[in-house]
């Protein structure tokens, strides 16, 4: 298959609202455009499943999935031109497909799109040229959202300011996720950004911006510009096809793991499952270790990353080792650490006390009387001094205390003149 296989989206195809396409759907979407756009005026269209997987990068072999996903495209409501960038022409919400057909048989896959949108599609007014190979190597569909909307607005003076409510309409997130901001951040923006600018012809840069005499975020602007250089497809080779993961995790097949494992602690290897114990995130980790990063910080950013990411485990696992998701867990974790080893700290010194307290008492105890009773007069003079009126200060144990102490004293005193002396 030609690598530079190009296709004209629709600005308002790329503007939609819907909380439902999963990353496979969205690249299917790219594919029937393309085949729309590519093969002659038919009421009907027919391709082989086989086709349709190259066309989406995906390896997968659970082919009664994909066709769900497929026919999917028939019951799911799109709402296009959700930032109404084409205001020329009407655009109305509807099903992406109005009829589909598998044949169980030859795998093949028939369908029909709407009139108005196939006309649509098949001759847009304003669009953006996408390289379908370049987007089917992307293992998050945040990215794809981004990745379309930027070059949508490429060759535009200025990138719109998005709305972060809108934003999250465009990303397909679901109302009760991510409500807090910081995990808006960590889970949907920063991954996309960061795999956009690694895997992509573009490069990109964002702001957030408050609301006015608020701290919350209440927009977002992007920059973007395109890479210098004759920036091919085949620079991104290391992309590996999207797996049949359905909930949009990516399995990597398992490279050569070398001597990778044997420089990381157990410790952190538990936190990752199996399936994840993979080169690209193992070469990470012993990137963070030659860095200096303790074996908390990286276990907590890799446990946080496996039990928060709703798609892609693996790709958010290697950026929160990146930028610390787990920030304030590791801090926490650190704080435990250092309180942990100032109370062992104490114990210890409070065992040396104790030790050196019960040695100076045997010590006075074997003094001959001449050198014990004026030392204990001195210290029960200072008890009674220090506590007047409490006889319990002024008993022979609580006595023979002080004057252990005090002699340690003298004899502290006594060592720091001699070693001035010397």
């Amino acid at each position: 298959m030609n690598k530079e296989v190009s296709l004209k989206k629709h600005s308002a195809v790329i503007q939609i609202n819907c909380k439902e396409l999963t990353i496979i759907q969205r690249k299917l979407i790219n594919a029937i455009i393309w085949i729309i756009q590519t093969i002659p005026n038919k009421l009907i269209y027919e391709i082989g499943l086989s086709e349709i997987k190259k066309m989406c990068g995906i390896q997968a072999t659970d082919n009664v999935n994909l066709k769900n996903l497929f026919q999917g495209l028939q019951d799911i409501k799109l709402e296009f031109n959700y930032l109404n960038k084409d205001k020329h022409q009407i655009w109305s919400g509807g099903s992406f497909l109005s009829w589909t057909e598998i044949d169980k048989k030859t795998s093949h896959i028939k369908f029909e799109m709407p009139e108005m949108l196939k006309e649509k599609i098949r001759y847009p007014s304003i669009y953006a040229p996408l390289n379908m190979i370049l987007i089917a190597g992307f293992k998050c569909s945040y990215t794809i959202i981004l990745y379309e909307l930027l070059r949508d607005y490429l060759t535009a003076q200025k990138i719109p300011l998005i709305n972060i409510a809108d934003y999250r309409v465009l990303m397909g997130i679901k109302d009760h996720e991510y409500k807090r901001f910081v995990d808006f951040r960590n889970y949907v923006i920063i991954p996309a950004v960061d795999e956009l600018n690694e895997r992509s012809d573009l490069t990109c840069r964002y702001e957030l911006i408050k609301r006015p005499f608020s701290n919350k975020y209440e927009s977002i602007q992007f920059f973007v510009t395109k890479k210098t250089g004759n920036w091919t497809y085949e620079k991104n080779q290391d992309i590996k096809p999207e797996q049949p993961d359905l909930s949009g995790d990516l399995f990597e097949q398992s490279d050569t793991l070398g001597q990778s494992v044997d420089r990381i602690p157990e410790e952190v290897l538990k936190e990752i499952p199996e399936k994840y114990r993979v080169k690209s995130l193992l070469d990470e980790i012993v990137k963070r270790i030659d860095e200096g990063k303790a074996a908390s910080y990286i276990r907590l950013n890799l446990k946080y990353a496996f039990k928060k990411a709703k798609e892609n485990p693996l790709f958010y696992a290697i950026n929160a080792l990146k930028n610390n998701y787990a920030g304030f867990e590791v801090e926490v974790e650190e704080k435990k650490t250092h309180e942990k080893k100032a109370a062992a700290q104490a114990v210890k010194v409070d065992k040396d006390r104790q030790k050196q307290d019960e040695l100076a008492l045997e010590i006075i105890r074997s003094l001959p009387p001449e050198q014990y009773e004026p030392l204990y007069e001195e210290a029960k003079r200072i008890n009674a001094k220090e506590n007047p009126g409490n006889p319990f200060f002024i008993r022979d144990s609580i006595v023979e205390l002080k004057m252990a102490k005090l002699y340690m004293e003298s004899h502290e005193k006594n060592g720091y003149q001699n070693k001035d002396g010397d």
